[in-house]
């Protein structure tokens, strides 16, 4: 009787082997690809559409870069992104603290958009 119950278990393997099969069809593992580091064209080309104002920084750094000449070398990307938006700053306010000398306490923008034309 012992001898018939074991003739009629099946071995482990038997019923394993098929299974992993199937699931590995089904559910293959992940192919591990070496990522690349770099920045696909498309992918920089999304970035550019999100965020217009990176290119304008960039066109910035390059002009300022220009204008200075041997000098700028003495400057990191980093230090020309800080120079560039301080100066920015300081002549945007000087521009409208000048309009609103002119324009009675207002700039030449809200004097323009209080007259609707903006």
């Amino acid at each position: 009787m012992q001898a018939l119950e074991q003739q009629l278990l099946i071995p482990q393997d038997r019923i394993t082997a098929p299974l992993v099969e199937f699931l590995e069809e089904v559910a293959p593992k992940p192919i591990n690809q070496p990522q690349s580091k770099k920045p696909t064209n498309a992918l920089k080309e999304s970035l550019d559409n999100l965020f217009p104002e990176q290119q304008y920084v960039e066109k910035n750094i390059q002009k300022s870069k220009e204008i200075l000449g041997e000098l700028a070398g003495e400057f990191t990307q980093e230090q020309f992104k800080d120079v560039i938006t301080e100066v920015q700053f300081l002549a945007e306010s000087w521009l409208d603290n000048f309009e609103r000398e002119i324009f009675g306490g207002l700039t030449l923008q809200e004097l323009l958009h209080e007259k609707g034309k903006l």
